[in-house]
């Protein structure tokens, strides 16, 4: 059994056939409930320090020779079962992290400081007006409503013509829509989506997501009289009849990623239909237009919905990407062979990005400089 399933555990995340999956693998032993409980014990007891050289140095292992142009090339890291558990050890915003081989990373002024992304959004009404999203404050027009980490539309129509809504989420943001179909979305950073306020009863329920990052869970069909639910991202559409599935479109990306978590669904691009099943994704080249469809390890795709980062041999380049949305911060890198460095761990979004930070460079072939806002990778 994976690891992430027992952090998906941890945090009740699991799903139907992933919680058949975790009381296999648990009833199967005793070594397995009490390894379990171990972990379970570390996480509740969230350490308040926590030594890490020792066990860094026995799980990072160099993967390619090092080249002679730059002295050193393409490391990587494998960040196992430690990096699971000390990522979630990191929850606590205080803990301490010995490091006794190179100084701190940052040194920067407290209002400069790099924060955790929160829940905020900008709202723009169809009027054109405004409305700032964001914990603490409350807002109610028309049939629509939030409390500040959620935007709720109540279904109140027999009009012709609907009203469309935007809703953008920042760099360092995420935020939560219920539509007026009932169809659940949640809605990542540097994201902007375009949706009706209302539906009519009946026909197609489309929303465009214009750039960026969103989770959908659609509202069956069955229950608006079989009007099917589609995602328009450019010339690139998802059809659905109802389902759960991931689109990741962000600009400046050189594809768009629909990875299917249940049900069915139909991607369209430019007349050319393919139809996608749980557990796979589609990928489409926005240089080619080539569209095709590959296995996908969904909890990896999907993870950022649930609260945690899930890096899979990915590049720092990547990483980097990531964690920039979410941080709201803008990278450089030094040397441009360090963007090729591959990782594999699981933090927690709410882990502070200096311990991030932190366990990337144990590795002691890299580090970071902080400037305000900007990262450096030397």
């Amino acid at each position: 059994m994976e690891f992430k399933l027992i952090i998906k555990k941890l945090n009740n995340t699991l799903n139907e056939s992933e919680t058949d999956t975790f009381n296999s693998w648990y009833n199967e032993s005793p070594e397995h409930k009490a390894y379990f409980h171990r972990v379970k014990q570390q996480y509740e007891n969230t350490p308040k320090r926590v030594e890490t050289r020792n066990a860094w140095a026995k799980v990072f292992y160099k993967i390619n020779n090092k080249s002679s142009k730059a002295g050193y090339l393409k490391y990587a890291a494998a960040i196992t079962v430690f990096l699971a558990i000390t990522s979630l050890w990191l929850l606590n915003r205080n803990a301490e992290i010995y490091l006794d081989r190179t100084p701190p990373i940052v040194s920067t002024p407290k209002e400069d400081k790099i924060e955790v992304g929160t829940d905020k959004a900008t709202l723009t009404l169809e009027d054109g007006s405004k409305v700032t999203l964001e914990e603490g404050q409350q807002f109610s027009a028309g049939n629509v409503s939030s409390d500040g980490k959620h935007l709720i539309y109540d279904a109140t129509s027999n009009k012709k013509t609907i009203a469309q809504n935007i809703l953008d989420i920042p760099r360092g943001g995420q935020f939560y829509v219920v539509l007026a179909d009932g169809t659940k979305v949640w809605v990542n950073a540097e994201t902007r989506l375009k949706y009706p306020v209302e539906f009519i009863p009946g026909e197609s329920r489309k929303v465009e997501l214009v750039y960026g990052e969103a989770y959908f869970e659609v509202s069956p069909s069955e229950e608006h009289n079989g009007a099917n639910f589609i995602v328009m991202t450019g010339e690139h559409e998802v059809e659905v009849l109802g389902t759960q599935f991931n689109v990741k479109a962000y600009e400046g990306e050189d594809h768009v990623a629909t990875t299917l978590v249940e049900g069915k669904v139909k991607i369209d691009n430019a007349g050319k239909s393919l139809n996608l099943e749980p557990g796979f994704q589609s990928k489409l080249d926005l240089k080619t237009s080539e569209l095709r469809i590959t296995p996908a390890d969904v909890d990896n795709e999907t993870s950022w919905k649930n609260g945690y980062f899930s890096f899979k041999n990915k590049s720092l380049e990547d990483i980097m990407k990531v964690l920039s949305r979410w941080y709201d911060f803008e990278v450089k890198f030094q040397d441009k062979d360090l963007k090729h460095i591959a990782f594999n761990g699981v933090f927690r979004r709410a882990t502070a990005i200096e311990d991030i930070l932190d366990i990337i460079r144990q590795t002691n072939e890299i580090n970071f400089e902080i400037n305000q806002k900007t990262i450096t990778v030397k």
